[in-house]
């Protein structure tokens, strides 16, 4: 098998220290260590040069002049590089185990079925192998005394550490190992224990659940940890297990695959992005149905020929079901017709308009897969406001291999509602939750997993599920899990980005009912009419923040033809004839602010939000909406 082969020959490479040549699209690709980076100066050729360099004691020490022959370097060095993040030739890139695998999910599962009486009892602390500090030798005196079963040492082992959690459900980590993440961290999530933390260094950025997965102390003492343990509300404990479950599953995705093979995957990517000439930055995808036509004039108007700012390049087409041959189907003549002017449309031959459209997802992603060298893969839905810039800037900044990127649902429930068009059988999938998955209005995919999960159901298909974006991440679950041929990186920091719908709340004048709504932080509003997307697009160019640089363009020829056209069979259309803005071919006349800084202009005036409905979330399924969005489980 081509996996363990690499998996081999790397794993030789990390013990012998010896320099590993890989290959991407014809370009070599040369990797070193600390051990032997000096032999670079002996490479010739235009190869690409990537150096795998873990930073000692969270630390990277080579010098800048001892880096400077690379292209590409990899460290877990937060300071160079922010986790999960790119910087100039860094990309953060850790060696970490999961030894657990699937065990550990069982004990997050046990532990959190204890009566709530032996939970409140099952606290340990973790302590480094020297006391060094006269508050650490008070700390393990009074445990000794309390609780002097609860104590164990960290010698640097798993074994050590699997003592400190396996039978318990809280540990005060007091081991002062660096690393981000410190393997320790790693271990007491994979048991399905709640980590402390003491003084203001935690680690917030690792995952953004684990703030609300782990206690928190301004200083330590056992006794009052124990009292925390024992006064704690029981809702406290609830969130807390659940919590760790999300950060338990993004460690296990991330680490699952053997690290060499994780290595070998990132170097290719990496050196991908530097070859010339420079491939595309990101594929868009945008799903339509055959009739929208108001939407996607909308989009061509407003801010589509934005993308063609974006450096590397930003491409775009639209996905739609394919059209019927036969001359009696106005609405598909028309269609292709648009395409023709357009030159944006994929038509998806053996797909139709169905709801839900996880047949059409499916099919776009192998499209996808076949017919683009870009180094993401954005899916959009044609009803999105889109900010290009910020994302755009997000996604050069981020690792460009193993990844999934999105606002995730940790806990959508299956529906086993035959009758339902969101059902799913139990041969499918048997459990009550469905696997992590990036929300359908806006997410993306490193190249790389788009490529596999087509060339893995070639090989064997998938079991498939129609709730297109619940889809996506049940193929990456049965990546990762069932196959066993890849990791995966959850990337879930970016929600506060979303508006997921287009309305203006707060928590005070919406109980119960404002999650993600409009704010000067967002760069993707979700369903946004084309009046509306228009309005949105007006009010960046009113603030400033897109500015006319020149003449606006005149429409092409025959453009208000074929929207009058389109008017028997969508009526928003109309706001295409009416609109000042025209479609445009390309940005002649308009730019983005270079300076601007703070928060993004507001889009506020351009909706109606509905009145407050407290206690009555507008959904259907088991869900609660929250404040923080339907996260965790109702009890």
């Amino acid at each position: 098998d081509d996996a363990w082969c690499i998996i081999i020959i790397m794993r030789c490479w990390l013990w012998c220290c010896r320099s590993v040549i890989l290959a991407v699209a014809g370009q070599p690709v040369l990797l070193y260590t600390l051990n032997n980076h000096s032999s670079v100066y002996h490479a010739v050729g235009d190869a690409c040069r990537v150096l795998y360099a873990p930073a000692a004691a969270g630390r990277l020490t080579m010098s800048a002049k001892e880096m400077e022959p690379f292209d590409v370097v990899f460290t877990d060095d937060h300071s160079r590089v922010p986790f999960l993040g790119v910087a100039g030739k860094f990309h953060f890139l850790e060696d970490r185990q999961y030894p657990l695998r699937d065990l550990g999910r069982q004990l997050a599962l046990e532990k959190e079925v204890l009566p709530l009486e032996l939970r409140r009892q099952g606290m340990s602390v973790l302590l480094p192998p020297t006391v060094t500090s006269q508050d650490l030798q008070q700390i393990v005196e009074e445990g000794m005394i309390l609780m002097p079963g609860n104590l164990f040492v960290d010698t640097g082992t798993f074994e050590s550490r699997q003592q400190a959690f396996a039978n318990f459900t809280f540990t005060a980590m007091l081991n002062e190992e660096g690393g981000t993440p410190p393997q320790s961290l790693v271990d007491c999530i994979a048991h399905g224990t709640v980590p402390m933390f003491v003084g203001k260094k935690t680690p917030d950025e690792l995952h953004s659940v684990l703030p609300i997965g782990i206690v928190k102390f301004s200083q330590f003492a056992v006794e009052s940890a124990i009292n925390f343990m024992l006064s704690a509300p029981a809702d406290a404990f609830y969130v807390y297990s659940n919590s760790v479950k999300m950060v338990q599953e993004f460690f296990h995705m991330r680490y699952r695959a053997p690290f060499p093979q994780r290595l070998h995957r990132h170097a290719q990517a990496a050196c991908h992005a530097l070859a010339r000439p420079q491939p595309v930055l990101a594929f868009v995808s945008i799903y339509s149905a055959k009739p929208n036509f108001g939407r996607r004039m909308a989009l061509r108007s407003t801010w589509l020929p934005l993308l063609s700012l974006e450096s590397p390049k930003v491409v775009y087409k639209f996905f739609l079901a394919g059209t019927l041959l036969n001359e009696s189907s106005n609405v598909d003549a028309l269609l292709r017709q648009e395409r023709d002017h357009f030159d944006d449309m994929v038509f998806l031959v053996g797909t139709n308009d169905e709801y839900p459209i996880g047949r059409k997802g499916f099919a776009a992603l192998q499209w996808v897969a076949q017919h683009t060298d870009a180094q993401f893969w954005l899916k959009l839905d044609d009803d999105v406001y889109l900010r290009p810039r910020p994302l755009f800037d997000r996604f050069r900044r981020m690792q460009r291999a193993e990844a999934y990127w999105g606002a995730f649902d940790f806990s959508g429930r299956v529906v086993r509602d035959t009758n339902d068009p969101h059902y799913t059988s139990a041969d499918t999938w048997a459990e009550d939750i469905f696997p992590p998955y990036a929300r359908g209005a806006a997410l993306a995919m490193s190249l790389d997993l788009v490529r596999q999960i087509a060339l893995e159901d070639s090989k064997r298909p998938f079991k498939k599920i129609l709730i297109e974006d619940v889809s996506y991440g049940f193929y990456i679950w049965q990546l990762v899990f069932e196959r066993e041929v890849s990791s995966v990186t959850l990337l879930d920091h970016d929600e506060v980005h979303f508006a997921m719908d287009a309305k203006c709340c707060t928590e005070t004048t919406h109980p119960n009912n404002c999650w993600l709504p409009l704010d000067k932080v967002t760069w993707i509003v979700h369903h946004a009419s084309p009046e509306i997307l228009r309005c949105m697009h007006q009010a960046d160019v009113d603030a400033g923040y897109y500015r006319m640089t020149g003449a606006k363009n005149t429409p092409s020829v025959g453009v208000d033809d074929l929207i009058r056209q389109m008017l028997p069979y969508d009526s928003s259309v109309r706001s295409a004839l009416n609109s000042s803005s025209c479609p445009r071919s390309g940005v002649d006349g308009i730019s983005i602010a270079s300076s601007w800084e703070g928060a993004l202009p507001d889009l506020c005036g351009c909706v109606v939000t509905p009145p407050a409905h407290p206690g009555k979330p507008l959904q259907k399924g088991g869900l609660q909406e929250l404040s923080m969005g339907p996260r965790l489980h109702a009890v």
